[in-house]
Protein backbone atom coordinates (compact mmCIF):
# COMPACT_ATOMS: atom_id res chain seq x y z
CA UNK A 1 0.00 0.00 0.00
CA UNK A 2 2.84 2.37 0.87
CA UNK A 3 4.47 1.58 -2.46
CA UNK A 4 1.28 2.39 -4.40
CA UNK A 5 0.86 5.69 -2.52
CA UNK A 6 4.44 6.69 -3.29
CA UNK A 7 3.92 5.90 -6.97
CA UNK A 8 0.67 7.88 -6.98
CA UNK A 9 2.36 10.96 -5.48
CA UNK A 10 5.19 10.64 -7.98
CA UNK A 11 2.63 10.46 -10.78
CA UNK A 12 0.90 13.65 -9.58
CA UNK A 13 4.29 15.38 -9.50
CA UNK A 14 4.94 14.19 -13.05
CA UNK A 15 1.61 15.58 -14.28
CA UNK A 16 2.26 18.93 -12.60
CA UNK A 17 5.75 19.07 -14.14
CA UNK A 18 4.37 18.25 -17.61
CA UNK A 19 1.78 20.99 -17.28
CA UNK A 20 4.40 23.57 -16.30
CA UNK A 21 6.69 22.50 -19.15
CA UNK A 22 3.84 22.69 -21.65
CA UNK A 23 2.82 26.16 -20.60
CA UNK A 24 6.44 27.31 -20.54
CA UNK A 25 6.98 26.07 -24.09
CA UNK A 26 3.98 28.10 -25.16
CA UNK A 27 5.67 31.29 -24.00
CA UNK A 28 8.95 30.40 -25.74
CA UNK A 29 7.34 30.43 -29.18
CA UNK A 30 6.10 33.95 -28.74
CA UNK A 31 2.59 35.33 -28.98
CA UNK A 32 -0.46 33.51 -27.66
CA UNK A 33 -2.49 30.59 -28.88
CA UNK A 34 -5.30 32.99 -29.71
CA UNK A 35 -3.19 35.07 -32.09
CA UNK A 36 -2.09 31.92 -33.94
CA UNK A 37 -5.61 30.53 -34.21
CA UNK A 38 -7.17 33.76 -35.50
CA UNK A 39 -4.32 34.75 -37.79
CA UNK A 40 -2.59 38.06 -38.47
CA UNK A 41 -5.73 39.88 -39.69
CA UNK A 42 -7.77 39.22 -36.55
CA UNK A 43 -8.92 42.10 -34.41
CA UNK A 44 -7.73 42.66 -30.86
CA UNK A 45 -11.25 41.92 -29.63
CA UNK A 46 -11.25 38.45 -31.21
CA UNK A 47 -7.82 37.67 -29.81
CA UNK A 48 -8.87 38.84 -26.36
CA UNK A 49 -11.93 36.55 -26.38
CA UNK A 50 -9.84 33.52 -27.25
CA UNK A 51 -7.22 34.49 -24.66
CA UNK A 52 -9.95 34.41 -22.03
CA UNK A 53 -11.25 31.06 -23.33
CA UNK A 54 -7.85 29.35 -23.21
CA UNK A 55 -6.70 31.28 -20.11
CA UNK A 56 -3.54 32.27 -21.99
CA UNK A 57 -3.82 35.81 -20.63
CA UNK A 58 -3.30 34.51 -17.07
CA UNK A 59 -0.01 33.79 -15.30
CA UNK A 60 1.63 30.39 -15.49
CA UNK A 61 0.54 29.24 -12.02
CA UNK A 62 -3.13 29.98 -12.73
CA UNK A 63 -2.94 28.19 -16.07
CA UNK A 64 -1.33 25.14 -14.44
CA UNK A 65 -3.95 24.93 -11.67
CA UNK A 66 -6.78 25.36 -14.17
CA UNK A 67 -5.38 22.65 -16.44
CA UNK A 68 -4.81 20.15 -13.62
CA UNK A 69 -8.32 20.70 -12.24
CA UNK A 70 -9.72 19.86 -15.69
CA UNK A 71 -7.61 16.70 -15.93
CA UNK A 72 -8.94 15.56 -12.55
CA UNK A 73 -12.46 15.85 -14.02
CA UNK A 74 -11.28 13.93 -17.13
CA UNK A 75 -11.79 17.07 -19.21
CA UNK A 76 -9.07 17.38 -21.86
CA UNK A 77 -10.88 20.18 -23.65
CA UNK A 78 -11.02 20.80 -27.38
CA UNK A 79 -8.42 21.38 -30.06
CA UNK A 80 -7.95 24.74 -31.71
CA UNK A 81 -10.36 23.52 -34.40
CA UNK A 82 -13.07 22.63 -31.87
CA UNK A 83 -12.55 18.84 -31.98
CA UNK A 84 -12.75 16.85 -28.70
CA UNK A 85 -9.20 16.03 -27.64
CA UNK A 86 -10.05 12.70 -26.01
CA UNK A 87 -11.89 11.52 -29.14
CA UNK A 88 -8.86 12.26 -31.34
CA UNK A 89 -6.50 10.55 -28.91
CA UNK A 90 -8.76 7.50 -28.67
CA UNK A 91 -9.04 7.13 -32.45
CA UNK A 92 -5.32 7.61 -33.06
CA UNK A 93 -4.20 5.45 -30.15
CA UNK A 94 -5.90 2.36 -31.55
CA UNK A 95 -3.33 2.14 -34.33
CA UNK A 96 -0.46 3.04 -32.01
CA UNK A 97 -1.59 0.43 -29.48
CA UNK A 98 -1.68 -2.35 -32.09
CA UNK A 99 1.67 -1.17 -33.43
CA UNK A 100 3.19 -1.14 -29.91
CA UNK A 101 1.83 -4.61 -29.10
CA UNK A 102 3.25 -6.06 -32.33
CA UNK A 103 6.56 -4.28 -31.76
CA UNK A 104 6.71 -5.61 -28.19
CA UNK A 105 5.96 -9.14 -29.42
CA UNK A 106 8.64 -8.82 -32.09
CA UNK A 107 11.17 -7.57 -29.51
CA UNK A 108 10.36 -10.40 -27.09
CA UNK A 109 10.65 -13.14 -29.71
CA UNK A 110 13.77 -11.66 -31.30
CA UNK A 111 15.49 -11.04 -27.97
CA UNK A 112 14.85 -14.48 -26.49
CA UNK A 113 15.51 -16.49 -29.65
CA UNK A 114 18.77 -14.79 -30.66
CA UNK A 115 19.96 -14.39 -27.06
CA UNK A 116 19.63 -18.13 -26.41
CA UNK A 117 20.71 -19.17 -29.91
CA UNK A 118 24.02 -17.30 -29.48
CA UNK A 119 24.91 -19.78 -26.72
CA UNK A 120 23.26 -22.86 -28.19
CA UNK A 121 25.40 -22.29 -31.31
CA UNK A 122 28.60 -20.74 -29.97
CA UNK A 123 30.16 -20.27 -33.40
CA UNK A 124 27.51 -17.66 -34.28
CA UNK A 125 27.67 -15.78 -30.97
CA UNK A 126 30.22 -13.16 -32.02
CA UNK A 127 28.31 -12.31 -35.19
CA UNK A 128 24.95 -12.09 -33.37
CA UNK A 129 26.33 -9.83 -30.64
CA UNK A 130 28.06 -7.61 -33.23
CA UNK A 131 24.85 -7.21 -35.24
CA UNK A 132 22.91 -6.28 -32.10
CA UNK A 133 25.43 -3.58 -31.21
CA UNK A 134 25.40 -2.23 -34.78
CA UNK A 135 21.61 -1.94 -34.70
CA UNK A 136 21.71 -0.19 -31.30
CA UNK A 137 24.29 2.29 -32.63
CA UNK A 138 21.93 3.54 -35.35
CA UNK A 139 18.95 5.88 -34.82
CA UNK A 140 15.48 4.51 -35.36
CA UNK A 141 14.80 6.54 -38.51
CA UNK A 142 17.86 5.02 -40.22
CA UNK A 143 16.69 1.51 -39.32
CA UNK A 144 13.20 2.33 -40.57
CA UNK A 145 14.49 3.58 -43.91
CA UNK A 146 16.72 0.50 -44.32
CA UNK A 147 13.82 -1.87 -43.64
CA UNK A 148 11.62 0.14 -45.99
CA UNK A 149 14.18 0.02 -48.79
CA UNK A 150 15.05 -3.69 -48.40
CA UNK A 151 11.66 -5.32 -47.80
CA UNK A 152 9.37 -2.93 -49.66
CA UNK A 153 11.29 -1.27 -52.49
CA UNK A 154 14.01 -3.84 -53.28
CA UNK A 155 12.37 -7.21 -52.47
CA UNK A 156 8.73 -6.03 -52.71
CA UNK A 157 7.71 -8.45 -49.97
CA UNK A 158 5.81 -6.04 -47.73
CA UNK A 159 3.75 -2.86 -48.23
CA UNK A 160 5.54 0.39 -47.36
CA UNK A 161 2.95 1.41 -44.78
CA UNK A 162 -0.26 3.37 -44.78
CA UNK A 163 -3.42 1.91 -43.30
CA UNK A 164 -5.16 0.23 -46.23
CA UNK A 165 -2.96 -2.62 -47.51
CA UNK A 166 -2.76 -6.06 -45.92
CA UNK A 167 0.33 -6.51 -43.78
CA UNK A 168 1.01 -2.79 -43.46
CA UNK A 169 1.71 -3.20 -39.73
CA UNK A 170 4.65 -5.56 -40.22
CA UNK A 171 7.43 -3.18 -41.27
CA UNK A 172 6.62 -0.36 -38.80
CA UNK A 173 6.28 -2.92 -35.96
CA UNK A 174 9.65 -4.45 -36.84
CA UNK A 175 11.28 -1.02 -37.05
CA UNK A 176 9.79 0.04 -33.72
CA UNK A 177 10.72 -3.16 -31.89
CA UNK A 178 14.13 -3.86 -33.42
CA UNK A 179 16.27 -1.78 -31.04
CA UNK A 180 14.36 -3.07 -28.01
CA UNK A 181 14.77 -6.62 -29.33
CA UNK A 182 18.53 -6.14 -29.67
CA UNK A 183 18.77 -4.84 -26.10
CA UNK A 184 16.75 -7.81 -24.87
CA UNK A 185 18.95 -10.19 -26.88
CA UNK A 186 22.07 -8.81 -25.19
CA UNK A 187 20.46 -9.19 -21.76
CA UNK A 188 19.35 -12.73 -22.62
CA UNK A 189 22.87 -13.50 -23.78
CA UNK A 190 24.32 -12.24 -20.48
CA UNK A 191 21.78 -14.06 -18.28
CA UNK A 192 22.26 -17.27 -20.27
CA UNK A 193 26.03 -17.03 -19.90
CA UNK A 194 25.65 -16.94 -16.12
CA UNK A 195 22.93 -19.59 -15.96
CA UNK A 196 24.71 -22.20 -18.05
CA UNK A 197 27.48 -22.40 -15.41
CA UNK A 198 25.03 -23.92 -12.92
CA UNK A 199 25.16 -27.57 -12.01
CA UNK A 200 21.79 -28.49 -13.50
CA UNK A 201 23.03 -27.56 -16.99
CA UNK A 202 26.03 -29.87 -16.62
CA UNK A 203 23.73 -32.63 -15.36
CA UNK A 204 21.33 -32.14 -18.28
CA UNK A 205 24.21 -32.42 -20.76
CA UNK A 206 25.41 -35.59 -19.01
CA UNK A 207 21.96 -37.10 -19.42
CA UNK A 208 22.14 -36.42 -23.16
CA UNK A 209 19.57 -33.63 -23.50
CA UNK A 210 19.92 -31.59 -26.69
CA UNK A 211 21.16 -28.00 -26.63
CA UNK A 212 17.76 -26.81 -27.84
CA UNK A 213 15.99 -28.37 -24.84
CA UNK A 214 18.63 -27.23 -22.36
CA UNK A 215 18.65 -23.60 -23.51
CA UNK A 216 15.10 -23.05 -24.72
CA UNK A 217 13.36 -24.94 -21.90
CA UNK A 218 15.53 -25.39 -18.81
CA UNK A 219 17.51 -22.14 -18.91
CA UNK A 220 14.69 -20.05 -20.36
CA UNK A 221 12.38 -21.08 -17.50
CA UNK A 222 14.87 -19.73 -14.95
CA UNK A 223 15.63 -16.41 -16.67
CA UNK A 224 12.14 -15.62 -17.97
CA UNK A 225 10.97 -13.40 -15.08
CA UNK A 226 13.90 -10.92 -15.21
CA UNK A 227 13.60 -10.85 -19.00
CA UNK A 228 9.89 -10.01 -18.79
CA UNK A 229 10.69 -7.28 -16.27
CA UNK A 230 13.23 -5.73 -18.62
CA UNK A 231 10.85 -6.17 -21.56
CA UNK A 232 8.10 -4.23 -19.79
CA UNK A 233 10.56 -1.56 -18.71
CA UNK A 234 11.36 -0.94 -22.38
CA UNK A 235 7.70 -0.46 -23.29
CA UNK A 236 8.05 3.33 -23.06
CA UNK A 237 10.52 3.25 -25.96
CA UNK A 238 7.77 2.01 -28.28
CA UNK A 239 5.66 5.08 -27.52
CA UNK A 240 8.67 7.40 -27.71
CA UNK A 241 9.73 6.12 -31.13
CA UNK A 242 6.20 5.88 -32.48
CA UNK A 243 6.17 9.45 -33.80
CA UNK A 244 9.18 8.84 -36.07
CA UNK A 245 8.08 5.39 -37.24
CA UNK A 246 4.48 6.48 -37.83
CA UNK A 247 5.68 9.41 -39.91
CA UNK A 248 8.00 7.30 -42.08
CA UNK A 249 5.44 4.53 -42.64
CA UNK A 250 2.37 6.83 -42.79
CA UNK A 251 0.67 5.23 -39.80
CA UNK A 252 -2.28 7.33 -38.51
CA UNK A 253 -1.36 6.93 -34.84
CA UNK A 254 -0.82 9.01 -31.75
CA UNK A 255 2.77 9.84 -32.75
CA UNK A 256 1.63 11.62 -35.90
CA UNK A 257 -1.14 13.25 -33.91
CA UNK A 258 1.46 14.68 -31.53
CA UNK A 259 3.48 16.06 -34.44
CA UNK A 260 0.32 17.67 -35.81
CA UNK A 261 -0.39 19.20 -32.40
CA UNK A 262 3.14 20.61 -32.21
CA UNK A 263 2.95 22.05 -35.72
CA UNK A 264 -0.43 23.67 -35.02
CA UNK A 265 0.58 24.97 -31.61
CA UNK A 266 -2.35 23.11 -30.02
CA UNK A 267 -1.59 23.09 -26.30
CA UNK A 268 -4.72 21.19 -25.27
CA UNK A 269 -3.95 18.37 -27.70
CA UNK A 270 -0.25 18.29 -26.77
CA UNK A 271 -0.97 18.07 -23.06
CA UNK A 272 -3.77 15.55 -23.56
CA UNK A 273 -1.41 13.23 -25.43
CA UNK A 274 1.40 13.66 -22.89
CA UNK A 275 -0.91 12.96 -19.95
CA UNK A 276 -2.48 9.97 -21.71
CA UNK A 277 0.90 8.43 -22.54
CA UNK A 278 2.20 9.17 -19.03
CA UNK A 279 -0.69 7.23 -17.52
CA UNK A 280 0.14 4.22 -19.70
CA UNK A 281 3.85 4.37 -18.87
CA UNK A 282 2.97 4.71 -15.17
CA UNK A 283 0.75 1.61 -15.27
CA UNK A 284 3.33 -0.44 -17.17
CA UNK A 285 6.04 0.72 -14.76
CA UNK A 286 3.89 -0.36 -11.82
CA UNK A 287 3.45 -3.84 -13.32
CA UNK A 288 7.17 -4.04 -14.06
CA UNK A 289 8.03 -3.04 -10.50
CA UNK A 290 5.62 -5.68 -9.23
CA UNK A 291 7.42 -8.33 -11.28
CA UNK A 292 10.77 -7.15 -9.87
CA UNK A 293 9.46 -7.42 -6.33
CA UNK A 294 8.03 -10.87 -6.97
CA UNK A 295 11.31 -11.99 -8.58
CA UNK A 296 13.33 -10.73 -5.61
CA UNK A 297 10.97 -12.44 -3.15
CA UNK A 298 11.07 -15.67 -5.18
CA UNK A 299 14.87 -15.58 -5.23
CA UNK A 300 15.05 -15.10 -1.47
CA UNK A 301 12.58 -17.94 -0.88
CA UNK A 302 14.52 -20.35 -3.07
CA UNK A 303 17.93 -18.99 -2.22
Amino acid sequence: MRYLLSRFYAFLLLIFTLVLIGISLQSLRGGSAASIITGQRASEKDIQKLDEKYASDKNIVFQAIDMISKYIRFDFGETIKGEPVFKLINESFRNTFVLAILAAAFALIYGIVFGLFSHAKEKYRTAIVAVNYIVLANPIFILSLILLWVFSLFLSWLPPGGALLNGWYILPAAALGLKAGCRLALFTDEFTGREKKNQYVTTAKAYGFSNAKIYFIFILKNILLPLLSFWLLDFASYLAGAAIVETIFSVPGIGRLLLRALMQYDLNLIMGILVFVSVLVFLVGTVQEGIDRYTAKFSQTNG
